[in-house]
């Protein structure tokens, strides 16, 4: 029987997706109207074709385009040292000479990964491919008179480069009525017992699409909000749902995936600073408003005290969250919600460039530390490794904090054949042992939320970070953000030490037939984290709950 149900969920997919194709394919079979056009950074007489060097507070004008017509497809390949490079490129779109930008998004938001973070995306409107290196967008964009297109750099201390094409139609008259196409970031500070606001909107038009993006300010499912549509000034919503999975057509939780029309591309385990992105696509049910529309979900979930009792299953919540609204109007709309600076949209963080740190670092004898000067996932950054031929080498590798808090530290690993794995220590001190209550690495104030063995990274295994049926070329050095753990540290001098404890079988040489037991790496990262005092917190939620009762 399970596998009959299976087999028919599968069948509904592929008929979902047949359909889809038919329509697009049916559309070949008509006569076209206008001339193909694209705006690009290619250079057809040699091979510079990135657009290079975008520095600090920089913005670079992409394209300005002569109407009518409209936009049919993006692509991007954006690069840069900056690690949170998807938070500080910011995308801007501006409509028929308007100088109100339509589109305002950091490019990774509105590519559907938020928080930073790079991820694939396989979805209709939006596709990105090689783990959040090509960024593809195909929603429709058309305009009157012209469209304008540009990208700023809002780092502080990094360049960006992008490579882009921009394919557009140039159409022989403008249409009549032009529904033109928005899409804003926005973002929220916790207040217990609001909700969020997703949009806010006046006119006439309709709702296309939601990205939201979370970060968890205390430990458990952060996700029991329900989500209301207030159409055309209504008090009490005509549309209204059972839980924010369930609006993004989850159930019970949410898992990484990506599909037409809906899919979660981050999803980390339930803990302190779990980084989730969740998308909603309203192509074949948009939202439609004459007057006005706004969009919220509740920003409620599970709420349990240091004894592991559940004090509320739908408790309201300290959970950071930011989204990507989208939407068609037939006017340019003013925008409804501020966009905040970089320094707003990203989690203070020390950040240290491994290959420029190698003169600093520890090492046991047979080790020897490398830099390749050269890195094509970044374009121009080298990257670090630990050329090793045994188990109990080790590596140590020192940083300075300089504000007393708690910190998430990641390591971006890079894939390749030839790395081995490895155990870490945070200040001499094993992560994960037998026995120890841990919400993550070394963080132990709520310890009732526990991860399971199974989702601790006990080890890094350097080879093996991709899916079997994920085949990435190493050559090309691909880093991947790996979660380490949560750490209270104090002011001073500290230490990760990585001891070589074993090889993947995989990585087995094709010649000597011998097992290779190298660290490739690129950047450690240590994000300060807002300190929510959970105790507080519960306190709250339990006097909240006390009068709810009564």
């Amino acid at each position: 029987m399970k596998n009959m149900l299976i087999l028919l969920v599968l069948g509904l997919m592929a008929c979902v997706t047949l359909s889809v194709s038919s329509q697009s394919l049916e559309s070949l079979t008509k006569s076209q109207v206008g001339i193909s056009m694209r705006a690009a950074s290619g250079n057809p007489f040699n091979n510079t074709d990135a657009l290079k060097d975008i520095g600090a507070g920089e913005t670079r004008e992409l394209a300005i385009l002569d109407g009518p017509g409209k936009i049919v497809h993006m692509w991007f390949v954006p690069f840069s040292s900056n690690i949170r490079w998807p938070r500080a490129l910011v995308l801007r779109i501006y409509w028929d000479g308007s100088d109100v930008p339509s589109v305002e998004t950091p490019m990774g938001d509105f590519f559907a990964v938020g928080n930073g973070m790079m991820a694939t995306v396989n979805s209709l409107p939006v596709k990105v491919s090689s783990y959040g290196r090509g960024m593809n967008c195909y929603w429709q964009m058309p305009f009157k008179s012209s469209a304008r297109i540009t990208i700023t750099n809002e780092a502080e201390d990094a360049t960006v480069g992008t490579y882009f094409m921009i394919d557009w139609v140039k159409l022989p008259k403008a249409p009549r009525k032009v529904m033109y196409f928005h899409a804003r970031y926005h973002q929220e500070i916790p207040q217990m017992g609001k909700p969020y606001t997703f949009f806010v909107g006046e006119g006439n038009g309709h709702y296309v699409g939601t990205v939201l993006s979370s970060q968890n300010g205390i430990g458990h499912w952060f996700g029991e909000g329900d989500d209301s549509f207030y159409i055309d000034g209504e008090t009490i919503p005509s549309i209204s749902g059972t839980g924010t999975e369930d609006y993004f057509n989850e159930a019970w939780n949410m898992r990484v995936h990506s599909s037409l029309y809906t899919g979660c591309t981050v999803f980390e385990p339930r803990a302190i600073d779990a980084r989730i992105t969740a998308y909603r696509w309203h192509i074949p049910d948009p939202v439609i408003f004459k007057k006005s529309l706004r969009f919220e979900i509740e920003r409620t979930g599970f709420i349990i005290n240091r004894k592991g009792e559940t004090i509320s299953e739908s408790g309201s919540r300290p959970d950071n969250w930011s989204s990507v609204s989208y939407w068609y109007q037939d006017e340019i709309a003013k925008p409804w919600c501020e966009f905040p600076k970089y320094s707003e949209r990203v989690n203070k963080e020390v950040v240290l460039h491994l290959p420029q740190v190698i003169k600093t670092m520890k090492h046991s004898d047979g080790v020897e530390l490398v830099v390749n000067p050269y890195n094509r996932a970044t374009y121009t950054k080298p990257w670090f490794q630990a050329l090793n031929n045994e188990v109990g080498s080790w590596i140590e590798i020192p940083f300075e904090i300089s504000e007393k808090g708690l910190y998430s530290m990641t390591l971006f690993q890079h894939l390749r054949e030839d790395n081995g794995i490895w155990k870490l220590f945070v200040d001499g001190k094993e992560l994960y042992e037998a026995g120890e209550s841990q919400i993550a690495g070394g963080y132990e104030v709520d310890k009732v939320q526990q991860l399971k063995p199974e989702e601790i990274n006990t080890t890094l295994d350097f080879y093996n970070i991709f899916q079997k049926d994920e085949h990435e070329d190493y050559i090309y050095g691909q880093r991947r953000e790996r979660k380490i753990g949560l750490f209270e540290f104090e002011p001073g001098e500290h230490t990760l030490r990585l001891v070589c404890v074993g090889a993947n079988p995989l990585s087995v040489h094709p010649q000597t037939g011998k097992l290779r037991y190298n660290l490739t790496a690129d950047v450690l990262s240590l994000r300060k984290l807002e300190f929510v005092d959970t105790d507080k917190w519960v306190r709250e939620i339990s006097e909240s709950v006390k009068v709810d009762q009564h």
